[in-house]
């Protein structure tokens, strides 16, 4: 049987290794000078940086004070979670720049639950420091992805003008309503 420190060990080293593969993700797309041509795209990725990069720095902590060491995550988590981020990020420099921010969105629901499922852990087993240092990176993470969801029709719209093909423009303001309804109290709800 596994004790709570081993537990709060794997749960926070899970998280520092996803966290750093976003990270250099990120770091790749920031470096995309394409994505300066689209309205509200590097502040969104420039936000998920700092986002991310605090983060990591409060879960090393919180990984030194449940014994585990920040430059050794468990190495069947990293080849695991390597495998995820390569999926969504190898082909960054060719895909549209509404791609890259979709696999942000897709990158960032995946932290936000493990985020949740670390909060739940620290709980659990009485640690304070994880359940509040994950519970801030939730709340935190939380809207980048709204912003993410707001920003993306117009970036598809301007891919869509790349490819040269007839779209009616306007439809940015009605897709934002559109979706941001989608994810409305009301709506969720149900």
């Amino acid at each position: 049987m596994r004790d709570n420190q081993d537990i709060l060990q794997q749960y926070v080293s899970d998280m520092i290794s996803l966290d750093k593969h976003i990270l250099e993700a990120i770091e790749r797309q920031l470096n995309d000078d394409r994505i300066d041509a689209y309205t509200g795209a590097r502040t969104v990725i420039t936000s998920i940086k700092t986002a991310i990069t605090s983060q990591n720095s409060a879960l090393e902590q919180q990984l030194e004070s449940v014994g585990g060491e920040a430059s050794a995550p468990i190495k069947e988590t990293l080849s695991a979670i390597a495998g995820v981020a390569a999926g969504l990020y190898d082909k960054v420099r060719h895909d549209p720049v509404s791609k890259m921010l979709r696999d942000d969105y897709t990158a960032l629901s995946l932290a936000s639950i493990g985020y949740t499922m670390l909060h739940t852990t620290g709980l659990a087993l009485k640690h304070d420091g994880v359940a509040n240092v994950a519970l801030s990176a939730l709340k935190e993470l939380a809207p980048i992805v709204v912003k993410i969801s707001e920003t993306i029709p117009g970036i598809v719209i301007q891919d869509l003008k790349e490819e040269e093909v007839t779209i009616a423009p306007e439809v940015k303001d009605q897709a934002v309503k559109n979706t941001q309804e989608a994810w409305s109290g009301e709506n969720v709800g149900k």
